[in-house]
């Protein structure tokens, strides 16, 4: 019983740590600031970046300064299409050339980025919570239903039905008349259920009688 629980909760935390782990990297915002030394653009957007790197270092934002005279650095610029620089992308997509590079603008962007996330993240754990609480429900408030549901199927099975329709046979049978018979198939059939409900209701008794099996209930 310890270790059908301690598997379960060991399932449980993996599937929430491999949940967690795309979280986690969906959160972070990137910066690419695309500039190059000598050019005169580059000075006056390079304490913008700066600033905006001080403003947002407590938040989940990775700015990367690239410098696009280097072979790497030249296809990640032009892989955007830019024409000059200084030039920057947001989170891979939103892109602003030299002329709509101002601090204001690039504060909204984040911003606004950084709403996105928020709402994502929430909508995530209110989802991870919810299927928390459909597990439980199915460990928990299944079982019974889960159980009856095979009890029925099992008495439905061929070899039960013939050997029931057998012993109804022989007992309407033995009767001299058709009302007797009917008197008699319809004794057997409630003697029939009384004593599965009597089972049952032994089992149940026996599964209370014992803690451990609480937690199949």
């Amino acid at each position: 019983m310890n270790k059908i629980s301690y598997t379960i909760s060991v399932l449980v935390v993996v599937c929430l740590y491999l949940i967690l782990i795309p979280m986690a990297c969906a959160n972070s915002i990137t910066v690419q600031y695309f500039h190059q030394k000598g050019c005169h653009d580059c000075e006056i957007t390079d304490p913008i970046v700066d600033r905006i790197e001080t403003q947002y270092k407590n938040n989940t934002i990775i700015i990367s300064k690239i410098e696009t005279s280097t072979v790497d650095g030249f296809n990640q610029w032009n892989k955007y299409g830019f024409l000059e620089v200084p030039a920057i992308v947001v989170n891979n997509e939103t892109k602003l050339p030299k002329e709509e590079i101002t601090e204001e603008k690039l504060k909204t962007l984040i911003d606004e980025y950084l709403v996105e996330e928020e709402n994502i993240t929430e909508y995530t754990t209110e989802e991870v919570t919810r299927k928390e609480q459909e597990i439980e429900y199915i460990n928990t408030n299944l079982n019974l239903p889960f159980a009856y549901s095979l009890g029925l199927f099992a008495g439905f099975s061929p070899c039960l039905m013939a050997i029931l329709g057998f012993l109804l046979s022989f007992t309407a049978g033995t009767s001299n008349s058709a009302k007797s018979g009917m008197v008699r198939a319809t004794v057997f059939g409630l003697g029939l259920v009384g004593s599965y409900l009597l089972l049952g209701l032994c089992l149940l008794s026996f599964r209370k009688s014992i803690p451990d099996l609480e937690s199949f209930s």
